[in-house]
């Protein structure tokens, strides 16, 4: 009976066996295929969203580079720049076009694809019309070329005219004292009504030529008309004087239709500047236009990248449920038939997979809420290593984007947008540490006169010397500088009082005078100055950052109804007038 026994325990235990081996199989074929299928959501994760991410930043970039260079062919001198430009535009069309391609390309929602369609047709649209543009910029710059041509010749004509006839008054004037000797009176009687027709004839063809000179810098069609319509009046009064002229007739009527050539003949001045002046304004509405449809795709795009980081948060919260799924499978498998199975799986899943999955996905949340200093998961697994490769790139992409939000493109220091939230942040903080908080609001002195002497170009460099020795002088890395507006700049000072606010815009008032930046216009000794409005927040007052802002605008208002070039502070009590004494 034992071996019979015997063999039964054989029996039971091979069926035991073959029991566990199954299951370990089974476990086996169902992790393999479970992390199969966890490895497509990674690479789709990969491979997919965060192409459409950078694909879709790298399209907003190329829009705000469209608007730029639509902006710039609004101002262009020379046919090389202009050909330039038009080709600079081409290729950022072709760029938009060749972006919208990848994201059609590997977008599935039929509604973002429907939205790219239109988009790409509407880049299709505009590129079509970049021979039009070609056109109308080659005629509205021939015709200013042709146009300064003739002012060239005009001026040659202007001098000559003048010396004629101021020669001809001359020598009349040498023969008054023959005649009075003589005692000719009917002759001197003549010479001085020819040389009032001659005055007259002076003064009307100056008057003729100073009116020709101001078609070169009329951008008005009305004015230009205005401006032929007194220039043909003027012509037919010099035509009616130089016919009564009694000497020299003839050679000023000759100067007269040489005149006029250039006014009604084909081709001429106005007809030119006219020419000119309807191309430009045509090709500046197509450009505005197209700066209109570039805005749209940033717009659009920032929607899309909304979208995508939304997919890709779903996409996460579906990796995290598969794999917990994957772990409760092998955790009752393994408990039962295999531990030491279930716990290399888990410990595959668990450190290999879940852990660098979800520390991948709080970077990406992370970097979706503008947190850049996030750093980035580590992991040894190829695909995740990929997709924190492409996370880091896009966490780069993040920064920029911030940074040209928050920056002002043309002087370099923070803009409106940075500086509206950056005061309720110190505002929020001072009322929390119970700590003062100073602003210092200014701007600069007669700058619109500055701009129309000198033109926008050194008024733009005006206002980057001014920013750059604003940026030098502030002592603690807290304070901030910012545009506030055109030429209205503004400091924040956390936790200083109004004081040290007060010392700072003085010593920023005598620092900008010391720069001697030459402005005729200025009432002070001929240089740019800046007029300073100080307020003060203390843990005493109930006021919001609005209502501060408000306060050293009104000080800037009284420093500039004080004569300018002054520092006024928003005063709350006696006392702090004397501690500013």
């Amino acid at each position: 009976m034992n071996p019979k026994r015997l063999t039964s325990l054989k029996q039971k235990i091979t069926f035991a066996f073959l029991i566990i081996l199954g299951m370990a199989l089974l476990n086996g074929i169902i992790a393999i295929l479970l992390s199969q299928q966890i490895r497509s959501e990674i690479e789709q994760l990969v491979n997919q969203d965060v192409v459409k991410v950078m694909t879709a930043l790298q399209l907003a970039k190329n829009s705000e580079r469209l608007q730029i260079i639509t902006t710039a062919l609004n101002h262009y001198d020379t046919e090389e720049q202009r050909l330039s430009l038009l080709e600079d535009l081409a290729s950022q069309w072709e760029l938009l076009s060749q972006d919208t391609k990848t994201l059609i390309r590997i977008e599935k929602s039929p509604e973002i694809n429907k939205a790219l369609n239109n988009a790409m047709e509407t880049q299709i649209y505009y590129k079509q019309q970049l021979p039009l543009l070609d056109t109308l910029t080659d005629t509205a710059l021939r015709a200013k070329i042709q146009a300064l041509e003739i002012q060239v010749n005009l001026t040659g004509m202007a001098l000559t005219f003048t010396e004629q006839v101021q020669t001809q008054i001359h020598g009349i004037h040498n023969d008054y004292n023959t005649l009075i000797k003589t005692q000719n009176l009917k002759s001197l009687s003549n010479n001085l009504q020819e040389d009032q027709r001659l005055t007259e004839y002076l003064h009307q063809g100056e008057h003729l030529f100073t009116l020709l000179e101001k078609v070169k810098s009329t951008n008005d069609i009305r004015e230009l008309n205005q401006l032929q319509r007194e220039g043909m009046r003027l012509l037919i009064q010099l035509g009616e004087i130089s016919a009564s002229l009694d000497n020299e007739s003839e050679l000023y009527a000759v100067g007269l239709s040489q005149i006029k050539q250039n006014m009604v003949g084909e081709g001429n001045l106005f007809e030119l500047t006219r020419n000119a002046i309807k191309s430009t304004q045509i090709a500046s509405s197509h450009f505005a236009n197209q700066a209109q449809a570039a805005q749209e795709i940033i717009s659009f795009t920032g929607g899309l990248v909304s979208q995508i980081q939304s997919d890709i948060l779903t996409s996460g919260a579906h990796l995290k449920n598969d794999s917990t799924s994957f772990v409760v499978l092998i955790f009752c498998g393994g408990i039962l038939y295999c531990f030491f199975i279930w716990l290399a799986s888990w410990h595959f899943i668990a450190k290999g997979i879940i852990q660098p999955v979800m520390a991948t996905r709080d970077a990406m949340n992370a970097i979706a809420n503008e947190k850049l200093d996030t750093q980035m998961p580590v992991t040894d697994n190829l695909e995740l290593q990929q997709m924190v490769n492409s996370l880091e790139t896009l966490k780069i992409y993040a920064a920029q984007v911030k940074a040209m939000s928050e920056t002002d493109g043309l002087t370099g220091c923070y803009n409106r947008r940075y500086l509206d939230t950056q005061i309720q942040k110190e505002m929020a903080y001072a009322i929390d540490h119970n700590m003062p908080l100073s602003i210092v609001m200014f701007d600069i002195d007669y700058f619109k006169q500055f701009n129309d002497e000198y033109g926008h170009v050194i008024g733009d460099q005006c206002l980057k010397q001014i920013v750059q020795a604003t940026k030098a002088m502030l002592q603690r890395p807290t304070d901030v500088v910012a545009r506030y507006g055109g030429e209205e700049f503004m400091l924040i000072l956390p936790s200083s009082h109004v004081e040290y606010a007060y010392k700072m815009a003085e010593h920023l008032r005598e620092t900008i005078i010391g720069l001697a930046i030459p402005h005729k216009c200025s009432d002070h000794n001929g240089i740019v100055t800046i007029s300073l409005g100080v307020a003060c927040w203390q843990p005493s007052e109930s006021l919001d950052a609005n209502q501060l802002v408000e306060q050293a605008d009104a000080a800037l208002y009284r420093a500039k109804q004080y004569g300018r070039n002054r520092t006024e502070v928003f005063i709350h009590s006696p006392e702090s007038i004397s501690r500013l004494d």
